[in-house]
């Protein structure tokens, strides 16, 4: 019996700032989920970012994403289709097939004091995600003499041990988790030490507070979020046993009973 032959598939044309254009749309990250708060992205044609207040990219942000293409992840809503107050993108190729772009809320910080830009990223353009989860274990990338001279970096260690006893999956963000994800010295010797702790399922107040006094042994400032499914609330805030809690949520902050299961108040 003769089988026919499969139709062959057209190869996406190149495109002219490197890799394969791709059909775009609601595309997930690594691991089945999209892009969330605190995440870091590589920007493969950092030219397609639009500022949120609309107008052109600042001649500071333009400098800093040649020299680094990574942005960070806002918390806030993603937009389907084109942004409609900004001009398409002209630089980075797209199929005209595709599905309506996505575009991630993101932020670009400069050295200098007060620079920092509300960008909004288009998902096709990303070459690569960096989740907090994965930072810790790129602290044998830097230098010994940039971890000692960085108080933030040396307690790393520390106090993933400290967040391990208590079974949270947690990762830097911030100057840290900038410096970890792309190796810029951006951070110094007073940064804080900022972490994110992902708890999608409840945790007592009890634990809370023993894992805040743990941490706040460390000999850094320290600011722990914890993730649930819903939004983050601080942890020390958590710990403190508050009637109502500040839930940081993509529509902006809510108050909030229960972080896992919130209702309005």
């Amino acid at each position: 019996m003769t089988v026919a032959a499969l139709p062959r598939l057209p190869r996406p044309s190149e495109d002219p700032h490197g890799g394969p254009r791709r059909l775009v749309g609601a595309l997930a990250a690594p691991g089945g989920r999209p892009p969330g708060a605190h995440d870091l992205l590589l920007m493969r044609c950092p030219s397609s970012l639009r500022p949120l207040d609309g107008g052109e990219l600042p001649a500071w942000t333009r400098q800093v994403l040649r020299a680094h293409p990574w942005v960070t992840v806002a918390r806030a809503p993603s937009m389907a289709g084109s942004p409609v107050d900004t001009p398409r993108p002209v630089r980075c190729t797209r199929d005209a097939s595709a599905a309506a772009e996505t575009w991630i809320p993101v932020t670009v910080r400069g050295p200098e004091r007060g620079q920092r830009l509300d960008a909004l990223a288009p998902r096709a353009a990303v070459a690569r995600t960096l989740r907090p989860e994965q930072l810790p274990g790129r602290i044998g990338l830097l230098s010994p003499a940039r971890i000692a001279a960085v108080p933030a970096l040396a307690v790393l260690p520390t106090a993933g041990q400290l967040i391990a006893d208590h079974r949270l999956a947690w990762g830097p963000v911030g100057a840290i988790g900038y410096e970890l994800a792309t190796g810029e010295p951006v951070a110094g010797p007073l940064s804080p030490l900022r972490v994110v702790l992902r708890a999608p399922q409840p945790i007592s107040r009890r634990d809370a507070l023993q894992l805040r006094r743990a941490l706040s042994r460390l000999r850094v400032p320290l600011q722990a979020e914890l993730e649930t499914r819903h939004g983050a609330v601080l942890l020390t805030e958590y710990a403190a046993g508050p009637f109502t809690l500040t839930l940081l949520t993509p529509d902006g902050p809510r108050e909030v009973h229960d972080p896992w299961f919130p209702r309005e108040l």
